[in-house]
């Protein structure tokens, strides 16, 4: 049973603490009573009460003191003020103390349950998003990622040195690959952890919506803008901003986020007045920007900007070792899911998706061991379990996606590059390959190789 939320009275006027106490009562809550800010506070640690109402003036400490004391000893419990001497400079001085709110005598009761339900209210949304925070910050430590490749021994490094600092990083890899995750991952270990993180796949938003989206809007600014509308760099205001597909920004809106990353100001579509921005940028893409840059394509002084700090992530395909981890973290977070749950995989089933390319990278084996858990009927994954893609691959096939070759394939090319150099002399061919002849005509055949560099037709 959850128990009634619990508010301390301090005051040294005996007819307010009882009226107040009255009024707490019968909204439900537990209420304790001082008259004075000493015994309330060797109270405090104790009883352990969500909101504090204390008196400003009172003989000894005063409230104000009193605020300031327990904002350094139980910084979670809410102060809310109150005094006979109503000024606007005593509510100034409270709010600035620390103190959740004011309010002068005599009181309205209305106003007393109001005040203390909003109190309330808020304490209970601060700890929702504590408990979300600490969810987020745990699920992305650098202890939970996934992988101890050396490649990805890199990554970790840099990003738990990053982390600690405010600068743009850009973060390249293919499709798939995990750029949000470590876009987030470098969120959730920064000083900014407790801010928004805003991300936004400028890739999926047309044209002509992508700068209202990001940077808003004022009302009648166009057909359509029926209200003002913050864009999501504004909303990421004191936390991170991550932009996914940088590369597929238009000249004009590359052009507005440099201003942006320059001043560290926004203004919304159809004002005039800027709004300071205090926001981090993480950009990803999957794309290499440097022939954009060389092309013209994108502008040279924003991949600067963009390139503080660079990671790049790479394919699956280059860190075999991983597979098995994170298909067993796939296996673990997916499938206790299942009524009949799913603990492992084969060693036969790994070493199929050892074997396989991942052109989609770690999003295609979450995908591909989801898959499996879902119509296995065995509590392990077993080979018949996997997509026919899966199964049939090759270690060849697997080798070249990795940019590996066979000796056969070599031997073939390097050969071909010979007879081109040499007009098709097989003496001096034969010579500079250091075989006999004969054998540089039955490798020709063999390989099907014709006398003009083109393969003979079979």
């Amino acid at each position: 049973m959850l128990r009634q939320s619990r508010v301390m009275l301090v005051d040294d006027d005996l007819e307010t603490v009882k009226m107040i106490q009255e009024v707490l009562i019968k909204e439900g809550y537990e209420v304790e009573t001082a008259n004075e800010a000493e015994s309330a506070l060797r109270r405090l640690t104790e009883w352990q009460p969500e909101l504090l109402i204390t008196d400003i003036h009172m003989p000894g400490m005063d409230g104000l003191a009193l605020l300031e004391t327990v904002r350094q000893k139980s910084p979670d419990v809410l102060v809310i003020l109150l005094t006979a001497f109503g000024s606007l400079k005593t509510a100034v001085d409270a709010i600035k103390a620390g103190a959740f709110d004011y309010l002068s005598k005599p009181f309205i009761v209305e106003d007393i349950r109001l005040v203390v339900r909003r109190a309330l209210e808020h304490k209970k949304l601060l700890k929702e998003n504590r408990s979300l925070r600490d969810q987020l910050r745990q699920r992305y430590s650098l202890d939970n990622l996934v992988g101890s490749s050396p490649g990805m021994v890199t990554v970790y490094k840099t990003v738990a040195r990053v982390a600690k600092t405010d600068s743009t990083v850009l973060i390249q890899g293919e499709s798939g690959t995990g750029k949000e995750l470590i876009a987030r991952a470098i969120h959730a270990n920064s000083p900014r952890s407790s801010g928004p993180f805003i991300p936004i796949d400028t890739g999926s938003l047309a044209e002509s919506l992508l700068e209202s989206e990001l940077y808003g809007h004022e009302r009648g600014a166009f057909t359509g803008a029926v209200s003002m509308k913050k864009g999501l760099l504004e909303q990421a205001h004191q936390g991170t901003c991550f932009l996914d597909e940088i590369a597929d920004l238009s000249p004009v809106v590359q052009s507005k986020l440099l201003r942006t990353l320059q001043e560290r100001e926004v203004r919304r579509v159809g004002s005039n007045v800027t709004q300071t921005l205090d926001v981090r940028i993480i950009a990803a893409t999957k794309k290499d920007l440097k022939p954009l840059v060389a092309a013209g394509k994108f502008r040279e002084d924003l991949f600067y900007r963009l390139e503080v700090v660079t990671i790049t992530l790479p394919p699956l395909r280059e860190r075999i070792d991983d597979i098995a981890p994170l298909s067993q973290f796939f296996v673990d977070k997916l499938g206790r899911t299942k009524e009949r749950p799913v603990s492992g995989l084969s060693p036969e089933t790994l070493k199929l998706l050892k074997n396989y390319s991942w052109p989609g990278n770690v999003r295609e084996l979450e995908h591909v061991v989801e898959r499996a858990i879902a119509l296995t009927p065995h509590p392990v994954l077993l080979p018949e379990d996997l997509p026919d893609a899966v199964r049939v691959a090759t270690v060849q096939e697997h080798a070249q996606a990795r940019g590996w070759t066979t000796l056969e394939q070599l031997e073939k090319e390097h050969i071909q590059r010979v007879l081109d150099a040499h007009q098709q002399d097989h003496g001096q061919a034969s010579a500079i390959l250091g075989i006999h002849r004969k054998t540089l005509l039955r490798k020709i055949r063999s390989y099907g190789l014709s006398e003009r560099g083109s393969a003979i037709s079979q």
